[in-house]
């Protein structure tokens, strides 16, 4: 009986370590890897290592991306994605409190090629309502779904100045031949006529998707179903680069006017650095000032074992704890698995071995649990 009792008073001690080592805060992205089998998988693996909060993909090719076959779903939509089943046993799984979704609707991407939502044109009245009836009816989905749960989503998408600058925004502002390879395919590519063409249909994307989303919420209320579950959070990956060589940039030229619940920096232009944690630090103050908001995600952080000559995990450890020091909402570790021989940035290898990433991460998750006096009869 004293032991239940003993084990009783123990157990919000240890939530409160828990609560207090940034699980709840720091997250790591699954999407793809060569180790890769499924989405659940790598969401079960990071559920493991005691992380909370976990990053995914969903759209068209969500089963190409995560070894799980190699076609393009056709007639997809985000709802259809979020109700696969290996897609909802990730969602679900009880160790994840939160899951930020890099997601891209089948309506402006459903043949895995083509990016329309960054063509102004693609804008008709139709296919603006199927955008926006896409994201609200995947939002709806999830707030009835996890009702009763303590599940919160972050709707998100992928680097969107890369997105527009043919891969590669940094090189696009500095490397003069970057910028005129792409700008001279950029019509054949993008089916637009330039970035500045691409940067209005991605207004109107990041309209669309925002009507949809807070649609989808307004329709919960209306059912009864109460409370949060469901934000957004347009990403850019340029802080400076490419405002200061005058070309347009999400952060100057989309967010300012844009509505959102957060927003998501893809951080490797701060981290790339000779100091990435300091770098990173003014480059927050930086966002907070220009997008006008404090509640902000870092998308993707990591540093290459190989590049970095085994100083990775201490980079990485310097470079979160600045940026929860700082106060961001969460922060998101690139990536769980390898990739390849040159993209070494996971917690685990090619082979899946765990490497010492992974190590630091469960021993950030789970710290020990600190003496305690011994049970009395």
């Amino acid at each position: 009986m004293r032991k239940t009792i003993y084990l009783a008073l123990l157990a919000p001690l240890v939530s409160a370590l828990a609560a207090g080592n940034g699980a709840g805060q720091i997250g790591v992205y699954h999407w793809g890897g060569q180790y890769s089998q499924s989405v659940s998988q790598g969401v079960a693996a990071i559920a493991s290592l005691g992380g909370r909060v976990a990053r995914i993909s969903l759209s068209a090719r969500f089963y190409r991306d995560y070894n799980m076959g190699t076609d393009c779903l056709s007639g997809f939509n985000l709802t259809a994605g979020a109700q696969d089943p290996d897609v909802a046993q990730a969602l679900a799984n009880p160790g994840i409190d939160v899951v930020i979704i890099t997601a891209y609707d089948g309506t402006s991407y459903g043949d895995c090629q083509h990016m329309r939502f960054l063509d102004p044109a693609f804008y008709t009245p139709e296919n603006t309502a199927a955008i926006r009836r896409e994201y609200s009816n995947l939002t709806l989905y999830l707030q009835r779904k996890y009702a009763r749960t303590h599940k919160q989503f972050i709707i998100s998408d992928w680097e969107e100045d890369n997105a527009i600058y043919c891969g590669d925004a940094y090189k696009f502002a500095l490397v003069d031949q970057v910028r005129s390879d792409c700008l001279s395919q950029y019509q054949s590519q993008y089916g637009v006529a330039s970035p500045a063409d691409a940067f209005q249909g991605l207004k109107l994307w990041q309209d669309a998707r925002a009507r949809g989303i807070f649609d989808g919420r307004r329709r919960a209320r209306a059912e009864g179903v109460g409370g949060m579950r469901v934000y957004l959070a347009p990403e850019f990956n340029i802080v400076r680069a490419l405002h200061d060589h005058g070309f347009q940039s999400v952060l100057y030229d989309v967010l300012p006017s844009a509505a959102f619940d957060y927003v998501s920096y893809s951080a490797w232009e701060s981290i790339n650095s000779p100091q990435p944690a300091a770098t990173l630090l003014v480059d927050i103050g930086t966002i907070q000032e220009v997008a006008g908001t404090s509640s902000i995600i870092i998308g993707e952080t990591g540093f290459n074992r190989t590049e970095w000559a085994g100083l990775g995990v201490t980079l990485t450890s310097d470079v979160i704890s600045a940026a929860l020091d700082w106060g961001v909402a969460y922060i998101v570790q690139w990536e769980l698995y390898d990739t390849d021989a040159q993209d070494e940035f996971g917690l685990y290898d090619l082979q899946g071995r765990p490497t010492a990433l992974a190590a630091w991460f469960q021993s950030t998750f789970q710290p020990a649990i600190p003496n305690l006096p011994p049970l009395t009869p």
